[in-house]
């Protein structure tokens, strides 16, 4: 499920025009580093969620109020990561890296959890 996710948004990425509109980057953009890290948990999270949720409307609920959580752990707002998201996505290369990096990260927890 993971990987569908990171294989589709890498081919939106990549089928994307350079049009793209650049935005400037915000004065509370999160770090390259930070952003990985709540990419990754944010696709567990949303991995979790469909899992356990059939129902679409419930699924949006709990997905909610646990993106707001998630948000809180790594003290940020939505208004931040929101901007955030923007700015990374209009460089569509440093978004693509990102979800690389995140990709990596997940994949070397599922292998030591295989380990295991």
């Amino acid at each position: 499920m993971i990987r569908v996710f990171f294989i589709a948004s890498l081919l939106f990425l990549a089928s994307c025009t350079d049009g793209v509109k650049r935005f400037d980057e915000p004065e509370n953009l999160i770090p390259r580093e930070k952003m990985v890290n709540v990419m990754k948990d944010l696709v567990k999270l949303e991995a979790h969620i469909q899992s356990e949720y059939i129902s679409v409307a419930k699924f949006h609920k709990v997905m909610e109020n646990s993106g707001d959580a998630l948000l809180e752990k790594y003290d940020i707002t939505l208004e931040q990561f929101s901007e955030s998201i923007d700015y990374y996505g209009s460089r569509q290369e440093e978004m693509k890296s990102i979800y690389e990096d995140a990709l990596n990260i997940l994949n070397k927890e599922l292998g030591e959890l295989q380990g295991q």
